[in-house]
């Protein structure tokens, strides 16, 4: 069954070029995922309001972009708000 985690990576800065990364450590924990999640998004939305101000043009692309990202993570990752669909069944003895 496919999962989603985040990995936390290592790189040395190597002028430009492409270098090795080194995982340092990986988590799938729902809570730190949306976290991650939140703070991407916020990002993207940052960065899109940034480039309205240089370049509507750009700013719609970036907006384009943050809607992307936000339809991929409800997808991957939905909200903590019951909509799975799991419940708590309890056994009746």
């Amino acid at each position: 069954m496919p999962r989603l985690e985040a990995v936390l990576a290592y790189s040395r800065d190597a002028m430009g070029r492409e270098s090795a990364c080194v995982a340092i450590g990986r988590t799938s924990d729902p809570g730190l995922l949306r976290a991650l999640r939140d703070r991407l998004v916020a990002e993207a939305e940052g960065e899109a309001r940034m480039w309205q101000g240089v370049d509507p043009v750009l700013g719609e692309m970036a907006t384009t972009e943050v809607d992307r990202l936000e339809r991929i993570f409800d997808v991957l990752l939905p909200d903590d708000s019951g909509a799975s669909g799991l419940r708590l069944v309890e056994d009746e003895q």
